[in-house]
């Protein structure tokens, strides 16, 4: 069962310190525009994992760059500009419907895959390879514009029914600007990329064992002693 840890700025910070190097490793894999190496004034927002032994988070960058840590590796990132992740593509997809389709689709998958090699991952491995399960997008907006964009989605079980083929189940997104031709987003879930989790320079506290502590603190004072000595 997960323990809930204590979460501290101290432990927080350390955290972060810790996976900061593997975010620029990637970064910089990804040829992301990125300043090197990603420093923790580049965060403006971080939330750590608050269960014991998980090492891991969600950051944002200054430049709005979004990336997630978890099992020994960077699973995903996304740019500001993606719009898969629009919070509402009705009122701002109009603002991406610029430009025109760059790429065929075979240029597409090739940018995918070539993006999985660049990070050490061969698209064999996580089924990659294959026809991708979905392809969504390019879109037309109902006033008459275009979104070059597009989403690919592989899975190597793809109709996984029981618990165990879930869990092993291989899950790759990647997201490209067509008119770009960049990458604008990739997550991978599968056990084939988890590395060993990096060390951190400080241990937390177990959430249960913080109460207990500050609980039995708070039973040697005394509320009701008097402000002053009286003689």
């Amino acid at each position: 069962m997960l323990e809930l840890v204590h979460m501290t700025a101290t432990y927080s910070n350390a955290m972060l310190v810790a996976i900061l190097p593997h975010v620029s490793d990637f970064a910089m894999k990804l040829g992301l525009p990125i300043s090197q190496p990603i420093t923790a004034s580049q965060v403006v927002w971080f939330h750590p994992s608050p269960y014991k032994d998980l090492i891991g988070g969600g950051l944002v960058l200054s430049n709005r760059y979004w990336f997630a840590f978890n099992n020994g590796c960077v699973e995903g990132f996304r740019t500001p500009d993606n719009i898969f992740y629009d919070q509402d593509p009705a009122a701002n997809w109009p603002s991406y419907a610029y430009g025109k389709d760059n790429m065929t689709t075979n240029a597409v998958l090739a940018l995918a895959r070539e993006s999985l090699k660049k990070l050490g991952y061969a698209p064999e491995l996580l089924g990659c390879d294959a026809p991708p399960k979905s392809f969504n997008g390019p879109y037309d907006t109902k006033d008459g514009r275009y979104v070059p964009g597009c989403q690919m989605r592989w899975e190597s079980i793809p109709d996984a029914r029981t618990a165990e083929e879930s869990k092993n189940n291989d899950i790759v997104t990647v997201e490209i600007d067509m008119n770009k031709k960049t990458v604008v987003g990739l997550h991978i879930t599968s056990k084939k990329v988890w590395r060993a989790p990096p060390k951190l320079s400080v241990q937390p506290e177990l959430e249960k064992d913080f109460k207990q502590r500050t609980k039995l603190d708070s039973m040697f004072i005394r509320t009701n002693a008097p402000p002053t000595l009286t003689k």
